[in-house]
């Protein structure tokens, strides 16, 4: 069967104590193993815009940003799949590999909700929410400006999308022209 994404058949969807829904290990999943292929449609930032005043009816708001000016976001027409269900956690077992994988940061054992923090693909939206993850190391509120946080780029090293990795670069970069 095509589908827009990939899923490893080792997680399932299941209810969630973070948010209704999230993908659980169904099996052990090693460290830097595949779990997850994002697909949905490539749109510009002009059409993302018009998204956000719901002028597309056939597409979900689920949106990462790719590279400056383009979206990936999912599809409502009934195929809307799993890999739209991973939750945000301040201690996620799992980060991002260039634009659209999704692996394992350390094992996973069978019965684990796997998660992110979305501070590896969020930049540049202007968005926050109150987190519930409720791990020691919680932020409290969650930020499209966390990816700027050092501590989370040194702890994260690796796990970031490609898009947010380039920006921290380039922030690393200005700071050192500026410091000169």
């Amino acid at each position: 069967m095509l589908k827009h994404s990939y899923l490893n058949k080792k997680v399932k969807v299941r209810s969630s104590r973070i948010h209704h829904k999230g993908v659980f290990a169904i099996e052990p999943i090693k460290k830097d193993e595949i779990i997850s292929v994002w697909g949905g449609f490539i749109i510009t930032q002009d059409d993302f815009n018009r998204l956000s005043k719901g002028e597309f009816k056939d597409i979900e708001n689920y949106a990462t940003k790719v590279a400056e000016g383009f979206y990936l976001v999912s599809s409502k027409k009934g195929t809307l799949e799993d890999d739209d269900f991973f939750n945000h956690s301040c201690e996620p077992n799992a980060g991002i590999k260039g634009h659209l994988l999704m692996a394992a940061r350390r094992d996973i054992a069978s019965g684990e909700e796997i998660t992110y923090d979305y501070a590896m693909t969020d930049a540049d939206f202007d968005y926050s929410f109150k987190c519930v993850c409720q791990n020691k190391n919680c932020r409290g509120i969650i930020t499209t400006r966390d990816w700027r946080k050092p501590n989370l780029q040194k702890r994260y090293k690796g796990y970031f999308s490609w898009y947010v990795q380039d920006k921290i670069d380039k922030l690393k970069i200005k700071a050192r022209t500026k410091s000169r």
